[in-house]
């Protein structure tokens, strides 16, 4: 039996002896190339991506206020960054790093931290004052900071744990499908229900990464929005 060391995990994928994290900035240089344009009309990959970020940005910011706004950059890069781990994870052969604790965990409690040390930096006494609810009965006010105390911190634990736990339910599904479907290859009144429904599955999953994408990121617009 071979064991493996836990942090082979870590290590870049080889794709042809070329690791996959050159591939991936290679890519990303290309990506940028795209997005200018010198000729004075637009190209359908522009046009395309002018109005992706249009709607991105529509959902994302739905209510804010005008202290949020600088923010706008920060989230809808961190919403297009967790989209494509999202997306790319379903393909085959590819591993969807957003369904590791240890990689949402370090998306979220940097974002968390930094909108808490600002919000109080900013507002000290604002921030003190959601502590204690309007209309708290006096006796019952040390308990209440205590539970809005530990539902402040449950806030990082709920970014990095909802992302990871929906995309590896779903990637556990796809799997045992795919394993149902490779067992019933042989027989044909079997197989081809089960690959309609994998292919079902499949649009489902799809639709659950660009959902989680948009969570993750209006849960810290959220909570930067509490605040400001």
């Amino acid at each position: 039996m071979v064991i493996f060391s836990i942090f082979d995990q870590f290590q870049s994928s080889v794709f042809f002896i070329v690791p996959m994290i050159f591939l991936c900035l290679s890519l990303n240089v290309v990506w940028s190339f795209f997005l200018v344009s010198e000729s004075w009309s637009k190209s359908r990959f522009f046009v395309f991506w002018s109005g992706f970020v249009g709607l991105a940005l529509k959902l994302i910011f739905q209510t804010t206020s005008v202290k949020t706004g600088p923010w706008a950059s920060v989230l809808f890069t961190v919403f297009v960054f967790i989209l494509s781990i999202n997306v790319m994870g379903l393909f085959p052969y590819l591993f969807t790093s957003t369904s590791h604790v240890s990689i949402t965990f370090s998306i979220g409690f940097p974002l968390w931290l930094g909108v808490n040390v600002l919000g109080f930096y900013f507002s000290f006494g604002s921030r003190l004052s959601h502590l204690v609810p309007q209309g708290t009965p006096i006796i019952l006010i040390p308990l209440m900071v205590w539970i809005e105390t530990l539902s402040l911190f449950a806030q990082p634990l709920a970014l990095g744990l909802r992302l990871a736990a929906n995309l590896t339910a779903g990637h556990l599904l796809i799997f045992l499908l795919v394993s149902t479907v490779w067992a019933f290859v042989d027989v044909f009144c079997v197989f081809v229900p089960l690959v309609g429904l994998f292919f079902l599955l499949l649009i489902l999953e799809i639709a659950v990464a660009c959902i989680q994408a948009y969570v993750f990121t209006a849960l810290v617009h959220f909570y930067l929005q509490e605040n400001f």
